[in-house]
């Protein structure tokens, strides 16, 4: 009886020393992955504007130093609003990675631009900061399961019609057919580019019934603010029942957008 005592003892203490080295290596593993070899290389994060989306890439190498198999590597991008509002999120995953082996993958998060002004008007007139957290979990040897936050990076956002005004919109002239009119406005363009693109404008009388259509241009770089007013030739589709006063709905169309962007409602007359 105290020989199967024992020896069950002798086990228990055999199996705890056996699994705390499997844990001891393998936590040390993973130290030596992620610090002293540096197993785990990011490279610099790549930006490209194109067909309306922001695309952020970074390209992420593994390289399995340790003594156990990486079962599951994944890391992960999100973008958040300053207030913590979800913007956009995407994780990539690489499994099974050998003791000895390499592997390379390129990360990417994708930004659908009408997506984001659809939903986040406001980054149209308001600068503020958008959030970029990177973090990476492992699931090592079978055993271990790690969740690591890598950065926390706050990124500027400047707003492409700061502080934007419809100050002035003059009429000067008719002809039966066609409105002449010249809009003034002010703001700074804040973004990262020029913005430019059409101004379209729906015409009122001050009755409130729609008499027409127009196009202008608008074009300021980054950094600068609109010299020059705007001129913009308005088709009359009821010229009966032009009054000579009224409003008008000022929106704008990026290249990129599918949809024109409200500015807002001027008088005239």
């Amino acid at each position: 009886m105290r020989q199967s005592i024992r020896a069950i003892g002798w086990t228990v203490t055999i199996s705890t020393l056996i699994l705390f080295t499997f844990l001891a290596s393998a936590v040390y593993s993973i130290v030596q992955i992620a610090l002293l070899d540096q197993g785990i290389r990011m490279g610099d994060l790549q930006t490209e504007f194109k067909d309306a989306s922001l695309k952020l890439s970074m390209p992420i190498s593994i390289n399995n130093t340790g003594y156990y198999e990486i079962n599951e590597f994944r890391i992960t991008t999100t973008l958040e609003e300053e207030d913590g509002g979800l913007i956009a999120t995407n994780t990539t995953v690489m499994t099974g990675i050998k003791r000895g082996e390499s592997r390379s993958e390129m990360h990417i998060l994708s930004l659908n631009f009408n997506d984001l002004l659809s939903k986040m008007n406001y980054l149209l007139f308001n600068d503020t900061e958008i959030k970029l957290l990177i973090s990476v979990g492992f699931k090592y040897a079978y055993a271990l399961e790690l969740q690591i936050s890598m950065a926390n990076l706050s990124i500027p956002w400047g707003a492409p019609f700061y502080g934007l005004s419809l100050k002035e919109l003059d009429l000067r002239g008719s002809n039966g057919t066609h409105l002449f009119l010249e809009l003034s406005l002010d703001f700074e363009n804040h973004f990262f580019s020029d913005i430019g693109g059409p101004m379209y404008l729906i015409v009122y009388n001050e009755d409130g019934e729609q008499i027409g259509e127009g196009i202008g241009f608008l074009h300021v770089p980054s950094g600068g603010r609109p010299k020059e007013s705007i001129p913009i030739i308005v088709a009359l589709t009821r010229p009966e029942s032009f009054t000579g006063r009224g409003y008008v709905d000022v929106s704008f169309k990026f290249p990129i957008s599918k949809n024109p962007i409200e500015l807002g409602r001027i008088e005239y007359g």
